[in-house]
């Protein structure tokens, strides 16, 4: 197993195991991957990046994870201009222009319009989303925790939290199409931290245990 995660927190984790187990001697492989802001993966069909958050002095991060948005070849296109099957479409589908009997082939000639790109983001525990909306903007579904209802704000700076309507009104602001809300207070009623968010950005719904949500 590797563990992803900021030096500070890696430390603590090394130290937690150390004291179940003995230093070096988990009952499994594990190995450490520091993190710091900008990609994780790029697996192809999707990259993971990280970005840090402020939440009480923690080197906590949040992730987007983005499939890119493809160009699909126009067949009519192809056939119009004389396009064989074959390696020639490869190299078209992948940005690079072809030439056949001297004429060159762009591969704007040939593709359609960006589509399919999605773009989720996770974020846990912050204390505000000043700076973030740089790594949130025009995402598909973002998850984002909403501790407290507005009324108690002052409550919510002192533990280092987000209120449901800051989240709702930093979805709003950022052209997220769904939200989805963590880390709720016991204090509450689901439903009050619901009606509060929805009232501000009426596509949100809370997390539970087991969901699956489209994107």
């Amino acid at each position: 197993m590797t563990i992803h995660a900021g030096s500070e927190t890696l430390d603590i984790v090394i130290r937690m195991l150390a004291g179940l187990w003995g230093e070096g001697r988990a009952p499994i492989s594990v190995q450490f991957a520091p993190l710091s802001e900008g990609e994780v993966i790029d697996a192809g069909d999707f990259a993971i990046d990280c970005f840090p958050v402020r939440h009480r002095d923690t080197d906590s991060f949040g992730f987007s994870f983005q499939s890119p948005a493809r160009r699909h070849r126009l067949s009519d296109r192809l056939a119009a201009l004389g396009v064989p099957d074959g390696p020639m479409r490869g190299e078209l589908a992948a940005g690079r222009r072809v030439t056949i009997e001297g004429r060159t082939i762009d591969p704007e000639d040939v593709l359609g319009s960006p589509s399919g790109g999605k773009k989720l983001v996770v974020i846990g525990d912050t204390e505000t989303t000043e700076g973030l909306s740089s790594h949130v903007a025009d995402s598909d579904l973002l998850v984002i925790e909403a501790t407290f209802l507005d009324r108690d704000a002052p409550t919510a700076r002192d533990y280092g939290h987000l209120t449901a309507a800051e989240a709702a009104r930093f979805a709003a602001a950022n052209n997220v199409q769904q939200l989805v809300l963590t880390h709720l207070s016991g204090r509450y009623e689901d439903d009050e931290i619901l009606a509060e968010a929805a009232r501000i950005f009426p596509s949100v719904r809370i997390a539970a245990d087991l969901d699956r949500v489209a994107v």
